[in-house]
């Protein structure tokens, strides 16, 4: 099941078509809909419009880190800052999470698995985790309430039906729970029977969330899920029968999973008398045992964002149609059954969380922190002292964070937040217009469907936009007459070495760059990084890559080969024979571009300058030059083009 990230495990996991055929059978659909007892509609006979799929929007789907824009916490320091914030922890209200880090087996598809569940180590688990729990109930003084609670994994059903009990009704002792507590036990088939789930929600339970993904037997076998689609369907149905609320996950873009598969999964969930259902976008990370398949020809590719964006934009048309909400870019409620989704959505606002068990992460008082995640040392941890394996110090920026978070889950963005930031002004703009979100008169933006899908990029470009915190940029800012001083001397001297001035003057390669003459400056934004390597790959012709770093200037001439975006870089394609530029560059990393005509030790020279955030040189590529040591005009010609299309 998509369980909740070890990393800071208060987080929600973001796991995180084919091409179509008729536009007439969309229209022809929301005109005479299906009753629901009918077979479920094949998506390839529907094209998405823009506004609801957006396949091609960005190069690939990422979100940012819960710690991001976090200074780490040096170890020493970790149980001194602990012992003087606990006891404030709850001075507002805040979340629970507590962490079961045992999975019967390994499902090939998680990335979560941890540790093998064994019968005689769950009493012990939860005897320490009650006894975290206790300690910290002593220590607290504030009078904030718990408005939810979740138990995520690993998988917290495997535990055996008397020690997931005490465990829950220790929360209930330990915790000051609201009074309308939303308490969540995530689980999957395996070692859930009737019994156990009953058992648990008298002891104080009132959602469930069960992990199905697919009901396609085939693909469930192959995931590593022992019971039949058939069978899922049957326990959900009996689950629901309980009275607490029935949530089901389901992911898209499995490998294997085609259109009509995803079509009988969603019409196969919203048959049933569910509370919540979570639609998961399927994101194949390199460690996952998947890959060791997909390599070994048992599971086709996973499917590209093409086909992601498309079912995704058919689950939310089709379960609207069908009578469910939306209320979250990833949950759906169906109205009069309870469904509340508190926790997944809060937990991405700046709400405290407080966190128990080995795996667990949580956040308060300015701090995030992560409960030790390997199970032997949690359970030999000292009583008393919090197992703490990562502590981070907020950044400057986490409180918007928690709020573009918070509101982007809700598919809205607040532009007003960022009236002073050009570049995240910009990307908003774009973002309309690719009709990924609509902006109103009161600032508002609302996502779109193909918003709402591309939303943890759009949180990530946003957040990215930011300056940077004072301790990533120690460099100063030039003053008036420091400015003039060196525009003086650049437009006497363009050809000075741009570092060394930089270094002289204590501030970054940007600000000697915007001193230069404006005749010989061309800018355009770093967000067009790709389609430029992309554009001088095209070329085909030798290039100058260099980089220049404190401790060294590193020249590859040679033919740029093309690249392509991928888990956060854009990867170079290896050269086929040895030498050449290769390599991964983290093209996120880019704010400007600057194209530079300058003359250097007696020549004129070309060359694209890729700045970063902090207004430093990632890179440079200069134009190639000819047998005579001519610069090739071609090349000038092109690069100037790039510019001018901007």
């Amino acid at each position: 099941m998509p369980s909740k990230m070890p990393l800071l495990c208060y987080f929600s996991n973001t796991l995180l078509c084919s091409k179509i055929n008729s536009y007439f059978a969309y229209h022809l659909a929301i005109r005479n809909p299906m009753p629901a007892t009918a077979s479920p509609p094949t998506i390839q006979t529907i094209r998405w419009p823009s506004k609801e799929a957006a396949p091609q929007a960005f190069p690939e789907r990422q979100a940012l880190m819960p710690i991001w824009g976090g200074m780490p916490v040096p170890m020493p320091q970790w149980q001194k800052i602990w012992q003087s914030q606990i006891a404030r922890s709850l001075d507002t209200d805040g979340l629970a999470y507590l962490h079961i880090p045992f999975c019967a087996n390994h499902c090939v598809f998680c990335g979560f698995y941890r540790n093998a569940w064994k019968e005689e180590q769950g009493g012990a688990y939860v005897d320490k985790v009650i006894e975290e729990l206790a300690a910290e109930a002593q220590q607290r003084t504030g009078n904030g309430k718990i408005q939810a609670v979740y138990f995520g994994g690993g998988t917290p059903t495997a535990l055996d039906t008397p020690d997931l009990v005490r465990l829950i009704r220790a929360c209930y002792q330990y915790l000051p729970l609201a009074d309308d507590c939303e308490f969540t036990l995530e689980g999957r088939i395996s070692h859930f029977g009737l019994d156990k789930a009953r058992a648990a929600v008298e002891a104080g339970v009132n959602r469930i969330s069960i992990g199905i993904q697919t009901f396609n037997t085939a693909i469930r076998r192959r995931l590593g899920r022992k019971h039949s689609g058939e069978e899922a369907y049957g326990y959900l149905k009996e689950l629901c029968g309980l009275d607490a609320v029935i949530v089901a996950d389901l992911i898209f873009g499995l490998p294997g999973q085609t259109d009509d598969v995803w079509a009988h999964d969603i019409e196969r969930a919203a048959g049933l008398p569910l509370s919540g259902l979570d639609t998961y976008a399927f994101n194949c990370y390199p460690f996952l045992p998947i890959n060791r398949m997909i390599e070994k020809g048992a599971f086709p590719p996973p499917l590209g964002f093409d086909v992601q964006s498309q079912h995704y934009a058919y689950a939310v048309r089709e379960l609207t149609r069908l009578g469910w909400q939306q209320v979250s870019n990833n949950h759906f409620a169906y109205p009069g059954r309870g469904e509340r989704n508190r926790y997944n959505t809060l937990v991405k606002s700046n709400m405290p969380c407080l966190a128990f068990g080995s795996g667990a992460g949580g956040n308060f008082g300015g701090f995030s922190y992560q409960v030790q995640s390997d199970l032997e040392g949690y359970l030999k941890n000292p009583k008393g002292q919090k197992a703490l394996s990562f502590m981070s110090r907020h950044g400057k920026h986490k409180a918007l964070l928690g709020q573009v978070q918070h509101d982007i889950e809700l598919g809205r963005i607040d532009t007003r937040l960022f009236a002073d930031n050009a570049e995240a002004q910009t990307l908003l703009h774009q973002w309309q217009q690719a009709q990924l979100l609509t902006i109103h008169e009161d600032g508002q933006a609302i996502l779109n469907t193909s918003g709402r899908y591309w939303s943890p990029t759009l949180t990530r470009k946003l957040m990215m936009s930011l300056p940077p915190d004072e301790k990533e940029n120690t460099m100063q800012k030039l003053s008036s007459e420091q400015q003039t001083v060196l525009r003086n001397s650049l437009a006497e001297n363009p050809g000075q070495i741009l570092e060394m001035l930089a270094g002289q003057h204590q501030c970054s390669f940007e600000d000697v760059i915007n001193c230069l003459p404006a005749q010989l400056v061309k800018k355009t934004e770093g967000s067009r990084f790709v389609e430029i390597m992309q554009a001088l790959a095209g070329w085909n012709e030798a290039v100058t890559f260099i980089a220049h770093t404190p401790d060294a200037i590193v020249e590859v001439t040679g033919k740029l080969p093309g690249g392509k975006v991928g888990r956060g870089f854009y990867n170079f394609d290896h050269p086929e024979t040895d030498g050449g530029v290769h390599g991964h560059i983290y093209y996120e990393n880019c704010a400007a571009i600057y194209l530079l005509e300058r003359p250097f030790m007696g020549k004129d020279t070309c060359s694209l300058n890729f700045i970063n955030r902090n207004g430093g040189a990632m890179f440079k590529i200069f134009v190639g030059r000819d047998e005579a040591g001519e610069l090739k005009q071609h090349q000038i010609e092109a690069m100037r083009k790039l510019f001018d299309a901007a």
